[in-house]
C-alpha cells in the first residue's frame, strides 16, 4: 500500500450577508475544493497555499488562514493495481468577495455556493462532512469574535487596574480539550498571545510530548484576559467581572474536558481548594485539574507531577480510564 498527501483551502466570503464557498469545476464533471499534492521540501500549510494558488488564483499567505482550523480527510483507491491510502489536509480562508478568481488549466470554472447548495451539488461524502464541519466553524469564529470584541472594551469607564490590552483566547473552536490558565502574563500582554513566554514553552511540550497533540489542535485562555501590574494573581472582583465571557468562550468551543491549571482556575471553575491534593483528577466529569506552568518553573520538581498529570488526561481523552 502506498500513501499520499494533499493539502488546500476552503476558502469563503461573505455576499449580501451570505457566506459562500468557492467551488472549482474538475473536468470529470464534478465540483472541488481548491487543493493538490504535496511537494518536495514544502510543508501542508506551503502546499495548501501553492496549490490554492495555482488552482484558482487566489493567493494567500500564511497569515490568510484561520487560526486554529484544520480537517483532515483520509480515503482509499485503487490506481493501477496498486491499493493508495490518501490524506488530505484543509485549512479555512476568508476573502473578499471582490477577489479576482482565475481557474487553472485543469478545470472548467468555478462557482460561489452557499452552504445549502454546496451540500447539495458536491458529490463526496467526505466533501460534505468537510463543509458541514467548516460552516460550524465559521459560525463559532463569528460568535467569539463578537464576543471578544465585547470583552475586550469591559474596562471602559470603570475603575481599572490592570492592563487595558486585550489577550484573547486562541485555539481550535471545535477543540475537545480547552486549557485555562490564571491571566496574561508580561509577554502575553506585549505580543496579544496566551502562553508565549516560558510557561508556554513547558505547556506546549506538555501537549506535545505528553498527549500527543499539537497546540493548534486546543483552545488556550485565562479566567481574566487581562494582564494584572506585577503578575499578581487578579482580585475576586476581577475574576467575577470576567468570568461570565470565560463561561460564553467555553459555550462556544464546547470542549469535552476544560483543564484547569493552577489555583486560580481551579477555584473558580471547579470549587477546588487545593491543588497539591487535587492535581490530577477529573471533576464534574469536565473539568481536569492541575499546577499551572509557571509554578512548576519555580518549583522543578513540579514538572514531573504535571507531566504525569497530562500522562493520565491523555489516557482519559482516549478513553483509557
Amino acid at each position: 500500500m502506498r500513501e499520499e498527501f494533499s493539502y488546500g483551502t476552503v476558502v469563503y466570503s461573505k455576499f449580501n450577508n451570505e457566506y459562500k464557498y468557492l467551488l472549482l469545476k474538475r473536468e470529470e464533471g464534478w465540483l472541488d475544493f481548491p487543493k493538490g499534492h504535496i511537494e518536495k521540501g514544502e510543508d501542508g500549510v506551503k502546499a495548501a497555499l501553492r496549490e490554492t494558488c495555482e488552482e484558482s488564483g487566489v493567493c494567500l499567505q500564511p497569515g490568510n488562514l484561520v487560526p486554529g482550523f484544520y480537517y483532515n480527510i483520509d480515503y482509499f483507491f485503487t490506481y493501477k493495481g496498486t491499493k493508495i491510502l490518501k490524506h488530505v489536509g484543509m485549512y479555512l480562508s476568508e476573502i473578499s468577495p471582490d477577489t479576482t478568481v482565475k481557474v487553472s488549466n485543469e478545470h472548467r470554472g468555478y462557482v460561489w455556493l452557499n452552504y445549502q447548495e454546496a451540500m447539495e451539488a458536491l458529490r463526496f461524502g467526505n466533501q460534505k462532512g468537510l463543509l458541514e464541519y467548516t460552516s460550524t466553524y465559521i459560525e463559532k469564529l463569528d460568535r467569539m469574535r463578537v464576543l471578544n470584541k465585547e470583552y475586550g472594551k469591559i474596562y471602559r469607564g470603570r475603575k481599572w487596574d490592570l492592563s487595558t490590552v486585550f489577550v484573547p483566547g486562541e485555539g481550535n473552536l471545535n477543540a475537545a480539550i480547552f486549557i485555562v490558565g490564571q491571566a496574561p502574563g508580561r509577554n502575553e500582554d506585549i505580543m496579544k498571545k496566551p502562553f508565549v513566554g516560558r510557561s508556554g514553552k513547558l505547556l506546549e511540550s506538555l501537549i506535545t510530548d505528553e498527549l500527543h497533540m499539537d497546540r493548534e489542535s486546543l483552545y488556550i485562555t485565562s479566567v481574566v484576559q487581562f494582564f494584572p501590574p506585577e503578575n499578581r494573581a487578579p482580585s475576586d472582583e476581577e475574576i467575577a467581572l470576567c468570568l461570565p465571557y470565560l463561561m460564553k468562550q467555553i459555550e462556544i468551543v464546547n470542549p469535552a474536558i476544560i483543564v484547569l491549571l493552577g489555583a486560580v482556575a481551579a477555584r473558580t471553575l471547579a470549587q477546588v481548594k487545593s491543588i497539591m491534593k487535587e492535581h490530577g483528577k477529573l471533576f464534574m466529569d469536565k473539568y481536569y485539574v492541575t499546577l499551572h506552568p509557571a509554578a512548576a518553573l519555580r518549583n522543578p520538581a513540579n514538572i514531573e507531577i504535571m507531566r504525569s498529570d497530562f500522562r493520565a488526561l491523555e489516557k482519559i481523552v482516549n478513553g483509557r480510564e
